[in-house]
């Protein structure tokens, strides 16, 4: 364990350890080790003891003992110390580099907790996602040439397209993100050029996504950018099954929220059953995204269990966090399908993704 300036308890030690050992793969990250991430987070915790550097410490301690105990009165007092940490910090002025890579990073544990477990405060996952990005523009974060801090800053780059994902369906407008943020993205990022691809074009689809596509769909303009944005995507070099699963999913979530307006129902059906035999063939899935919109495809009682197999499977892991409301709208999906098939008639995929997201009192997240 890297020296600290801090005082320790066993209990804390003990917490360091387990995060370093079990809780680190919970991370949710893309195309990063979540390992070497924690790794990171840890070293910069006990580096200083500023109120910044104490807040990331509260924070990752907090998110360890969530993470062994589940919620409870110990993980509760972390995290509000956490938040008081970065309340003392913000009153300093403008932070320095480091101290707004320990702003940012706190916010992240404090994010993670949050979608860990769906508990009634998870809606506030939301807004660390927005100010974790507001430190990071304000700080210059973008500009650092050092990867470990491009980690961080892909870390957050890939959470907060997932939650533009789920904002544009949960019907809470008061709780949106910009559909066209500054980037959070560096320099210094060692992603593979096929993870930063499939990234941007996650973004990109994100932000093609209107709330009510109708009037949108009819634009030439709007068409052709599809059609542009659809191959793209399917031109993205793949090196692992997770990425192909990501590949096919957003080409199946393209087409379906384009309506006919890519006029191939042949392909997107190909798409789909590579998908079921990847998720066949997965010991694991840690990723909600795919998994969900995958599983919005299936049919057949055979799907079906596919799909909660690997969730079942990937529940039982360090990796995995909550799987509930996933689950619970699959399983909407999937009786509303049932019944609209029984009556010869269907949802529009967008009404029915939007609808049954917007029942959740907290908005989904699907990292």
């Amino acid at each position: 364990m890297p020296w600290n300036p801090h005082k320790i308890n066993d209990a804390d030690k003990d917490l360091l350890q387990y995060f370093q050992l079990a809780a680190c793969p919970a991370l949710t990250t893309f195309g990063h080790d979540p390992t070497d991430l924690g790794k990171f987070l840890l070293r910069m915790s006990l580096s200083d003891d500023s109120c910044s550097s104490t807040a990331l410490l509260r924070a990752l301690l907090g998110f360890s003992s969530l993470h062994r105990h589940g919620l409870q009165s110990q993980a509760g007092e972390l995290k509000v110390s956490a938040l008081r940490a970065l309340a003392a910090a913000s009153k300093g002025g403008e932070l320095g580099t480091k101290e707004a890579v320990q702003h940012v990073a706190a916010g992240m544990l404090l994010y993670s907790f949050e979608i860990q477990q769906s508990c009634c405060t998870a809606s506030h996952w939301v807004w660390y996602i927005c100010g974790a990005k507001e430190v990071i523009n304000q700080a210059g974060l973008n500009l650092i040439q050092h990867r470990d801090v491009a980690a961080l800053l892909d870390w957050v780059y890939y959470n907060d397209i997932m939650a533009r994902f789920s904002l544009r369906h949960w019907d809470k407008t008061s709780n949106n993100i910009s559909s066209t943020p500054p980037s959070t993205r560096s320099g210094a990022s060692n992603v593979t050029p096929s993870t930063v691809a499939m990234l941007q074009l996650l973004s990109d689809l994100c932000d093609a996504v209107s709330v009510d596509m109708r009037p949108i769909q009819e634009s030439e303009d709007h068409k052709s950018f599809l059609k542009v944005l659809d191959w793209r995507i399917r031109n993205v070099p793949v090196a692992t099954a997770i990425d192909r699963l990501y590949q096919l999913a957003t080409l199946i979530y393209l087409d379906r929220i384009s309506g006919a307006l890519l006029n191939q129902t042949e392909r997107v059906q190909q798409y789909i059953e590579t998908a079921f035999g990847i998720l066949l063939q997965l010991d694991t899935c840690e990723r909600q995204f795919p998994v969900f919109i995958i599983g919005c495809e299936a049919r057949t009682d055979g799907q079906r269990t596919i799909v909660l197999d690997i969730i079942a499977k990937t529940e039982k892991t360090n990796a995995s966090r909550s799987w509930l409301h996933a689950k619970l709208l699959l399983q909407s999906i999937w009786a509303q399908d049932d019944l609209f098939e029984w009556r010869n008639g269907g949802l529009e995929y967008w009404d029915k993704l939007s609808s049954t997201m917007s029942r959740c009192i907290i908005p989904p997240s699907f990292v």
